[in-house]
């Protein structure tokens, strides 16, 4: 049998981050699943390259009869498909997957997820920001990156929504290998991310409403964004990005040099925030580690 929506689940698998030998194992897995809900034992096989889906079902009891070609299998709906995957997704464990976890209880401050056909419990101190500040509601949807760990009391596996790593595989789920680079400041609150131009010009679309998303998404207070330099010449892209990061970042802040050694700044002084400036200063020494800073 032809899979008739072959590109539609090859779609499916590869936005999971899947190759085509696992989405073979899904797809097989979900067929299974179909007449298992009708009592009747499977085999199948899947072939991605070929496109196509053989299929047999055992013609008697347990372990007596024969097997029996099917030439129309039974095929699942795109929800059973995902859930397939996700259930997947889960038995490999990968530290810093991806998943959509729905919140079901709390727990010490921190917050019980229900993710696939599992619970994951994320401490308070690897929550977001935002929901530090504010408890997220039951029943509430939120990105959370599976971690290795497991909490001691309730032996769950543990997740986080903080941090550099919390936010890289999120962003890599959007935009795939169009980061280049991100930086965290401001007690895990503010994001700064150099990417590719073309794509940052699609993220400042109709009044930045995608990086408003993601900021919600991430729980975070503030992005800020930086094309990655396209010239051949590297200090010239550096030199770029680090102007892009100060105009983004405090557009009253002023550029008296810039050299491959030192950095020179002059602050509003009417407008000084000791906090905004040691804030500003911190992030400036992470995202140009290589130069002396001087700001007056």
């Amino acid at each position: 049998m032809q899979i008739a929506n072959l590109d539609a689940v090859r779609i499916i698998g590869q936005e999971y981050g899947w190759d085509d030998r696992t989405i073979e194992q899904a797809l097989a897995n979900a067929i299974r699943l179909c007449y298992a809900e009708r009592g009747m034992l499977v085999e199948a096989d899947v072939n991605m390259a070929m496109g196509t889906i053989s299929a047999r079902r055992r013609n008697g009891d347990g372990e007596r009869g024969l097997w029996v070609d099917i030439r129309d299998p039974l095929m699942p709906s795109v929800k059973m498909f995902m859930q397939i995957i996700q259930m997947q997704q889960w038995g490999d464990g990968a530290p810093g997957r991806v998943m959509e976890g729905v919140v079901t209880g709390f727990r010490d401050g921190g917050v019980i997820y229900r993710v696939a056909h599992n619970h994951i419990y994320v401490p308070e101190k690897l929550l977001s920001v935002m929901d530090y500040q504010t408890r997220p509601e039951l029943g509430q949807e939120q990105a959370v990156s599976l971690i290795s760990s497991k909490d001691e009391v309730s032996g769950l596996r543990m997740g986080s929504r903080r941090g550099h790593e919390f936010v890289a595989a999120v962003m890599e789920c959007y935009y795939p290998e169009c980061v280049s680079g991100i930086w965290m400041g401001a007690s895990n609150s503010w994001a700064v991310i150099r990417m590719d131009p073309d794509v940052m010009h699609e993220w400042l679309e109709n009044n930045g409403m995608n990086l408003k998303h993601l900021q919600d998404v991430l729980g975070i207070r503030r992005i800020t964004l930086i094309p990655e330099g396209q010239d051949e010449d590297d200090q010239k892209n550096r030199d770029s990005e680090i102007r892009h990061f100060i105009n983004n970042s405090w557009r009253a802040c002023r550029i008296r040099e810039l050299t491959p050694e030192r950095i020179v700044l002059h602050t509003p002084i009417d407008l000084n925030d000791p906090r905004k400036l040691r804030t500003f200063q911190a992030m400036l020494e992470k995202v140009a580690p290589e130069r002396d800073q001087i700001i007056v």
